[in-house]
């Protein structure tokens, strides 16, 4: 009979030990991009994210990081893999899913913004203050409104009236209704890791595209001329988090995704964006095969006048609110505390 209760024992505390170490298992996040692993976003942001809750989650989860379409290769899925639970956390171009996030639209405006980080921390403070949908059952990490995009073509474009019947890729409904205002043709559905190709092929003549990402997509080796005094709007790359999962983590884990996520990721991000797009600057300067183009000054406030009319469907999408002042006094209040 001892002999049988030392068995029982023992067999229990086995038990106890072997549950400690089940609770114990820190909980497994999958971070997944599309996008190349020597993106500026899958090279420095993500990894010194991941580091930082790794770290204040105290061992409690761990986040593995799958670039490179990993889990996925197309962009325009991403989304849906985070909603499947395919994912947990995925690099997503808004424009990619048209109609699911009306209000960030607007950021692709032009003359607006300077930098990704001014854009992107006035998109934060718009979702905190509730002025953008589409977020259902997501959790927010974090948003960059990458950008200024310039115009980058083929063939030479001196002035306004060289864009005139120039056939143009664009990722988003604004972006085709700048195009089309501007005499271009718009050409849509062609994702950006696939521009260069299609202006290779004649396809297009060009497209707009932030500095940072002319090399990445590899646009420099088919477009040579760059109009870089006309910013025409940002384009929003979301971090979203299946809520689903996020519910899930433990108090801990929470508490450091709460601490890294919004503002901190949001500004990690914009930060070395804002980074990549100076190096791609220099390094378009210091190529004698590209041609840097800068409109006259007259040029530049004919193309704000003909463009300015953009700005009117954002002034009513929502009953009682205008958007666009909604986006200006964000935007002023963020260049208040730079």
């Amino acid at each position: 009979m001892n002999a049988m209760k030392l068995l029982m024992t023992a067999l229990a505390a086995v038990g106890m030990a072997s549950g400690s170490a089940v609770a114990q298992s820190p909980v497994v996040i999958k971070f997944a991009s599309a996008f190349a692993p020597t993106s500026i976003n899958n090279q420095e942001t993500i990894p010194a994210f991941i580091k930082a809750v790794e770290e204040a989650a105290g061992g409690t989860i761990r986040i593995e990081h799958y670039p490179g379409g990993t889990l996925g290769p197309n962009p325009i899925a991403q989304l849906k893999l985070v909603e499947d639970g395919v994912v947990d956390i995925a690099e997503v171009v808004a424009a990619y899913t048209p109609g699911r996030f009306p209000e960030l639209e607007i950021f692709e405006l032009p003359f607006v913004f300077d930098s990704t980080v001014e854009a992107s921390l006035t998109a934060l403070e718009m979702y905190e203050a509730e002025l953008l949908s589409g977020f259902d059952n997501l959790e927010l990490v974090g948003i960059a409104e990458v950008g200024p995009y310039y115009l980058h073509t083929s063939d030479p474009v001196r002035s306004p009236a060289d864009i005139s019947g120039l056939k143009l890729r664009v990722g988003g409904p604004v972006q085709g209704a700048m195009a089309e205002a501007l005499g271009a043709v718009a050409v849509g559905g062609i994702p950006a890791p696939q521009i260069a190709e299609n202006i290779s092929r004649g396809v297009v003549d060009g497209s707009p595209m932030d500095l940072g990402n002319v090399y990445n997509f590899r646009i420099a080796d088919t477009a040579k001329y760059h109009v870089i005094n006309v910013p025409l709007g940002n384009v929003a790359v979301m971090f979203p988090m299946n809520q689903a999962k996020y519910d899930s983590l433990p108090p801990e884990a929470k508490a450091a995704f709460d601490e890294f996520s919004g503002e901190w990721f949001t500004r990690v991000l914009a930060e070395n964006l804002d980074k990549q797009n100076e190096q791609s600057l220099a390094s378009l300067q210091e190529d004698p095969e590209h041609e840097l183009v800068e409109f006259s000054e007259a040029d530049v406030a004919a193309m704000e006048e003909t463009l300015a009319p953009l700005v009117e469907p954002f002034r009513t999408a929502r009953e009682g609110v205008d958007l666009y002042e909604e986006m200006i006094a964000a935007r002023d209040a963020v260049r208040a505390t730079r």
